[in-house]
């Protein structure tokens, strides 16, 4: 049941975002980005000389792109996640504009096997793409699980995880198994949510 609640959310959700028009996405993208750097979290004094977490928009996503601009402005360092066989399955790798990135195993761009790697612990912030989430910070996510096996982790060494997405993303209650883990905070392009994580 848990199985099938969580696949019709995904196939409804990814289909929602495939019908959004360049522009659309564009606007929306830029509203959230907007609305994600007015949060304290990511004032200057917070984030500079930290590593700041985002990832490459694929399939309609929300791009976080203007985001991570505007951090690097600030004095951060931007990361984006590497998938690698062996635990931790997601690394985050230093990027700087005009990083060339390479279509890694599920055909999202990543940074090179060579990139410097960033710690968990050298982590500020994790911006985390997702399916849908919920006002308390749920999240459902692509099913691979690789997100819920670094939230934790980075949390424990004093990062924050913020979910981004657009707004008709926010589910009432995300279904969640006791694998699934949430972010602290969710950013839309309309409004925020603490969370509750």
């Amino acid at each position: 049941m848990l199985d099938e609640s969580k696949r019709a959310l995904r196939r409804d959700m990814r289909a929602r975002r495939e019908t959004l028009a360049r522009e659309d996405v564009r606007a929306r993208s830029a509203a959230a980005c907007a609305r994600l750097l007015a949060r304290p979290e990511l004032a200057t004094v917070r984030i500079a000389g930290r590593g700041v977490a985002g990832y490459v928009a694929v399939h309609g996503e929300i791009d976080p792109a203007a985001a991570l601009a505007g951090v690097l402005a600030r004095g951060a360092r931007v990361a984006l996640p590497r998938v690698s066989a062996v635990a931790p399955r997601l690394r985050f790798h230093l990027v700087a504009p005009g990083t060339v990135l390479r279509a890694g195993g599920f055909g999202i761009p990543e940074p090179a096997s060579d990139a410097p790697d960033v710690e968990l612990a050298d982590l500020a912030l994790l911006i985390i793409p997702g399916v849908a989430f919920d006002a308390a910070g749920g999240r459902l996510g692509f099913g691979g699980g690789y997100y819920d096996g670094v939230i934790n982790a980075a949390r424990a060494a004093g990062a924050i995880a913020i979910g981004l997405a657009y707004d008709f993303q926010i589910v009432d209650e995300c279904p969640a198994g006791p694998g699934d883990v949430g972010v602290d905070a969710v950013v839309t392009d309309v409004r925020d949510f603490p969370g509750t994580r």
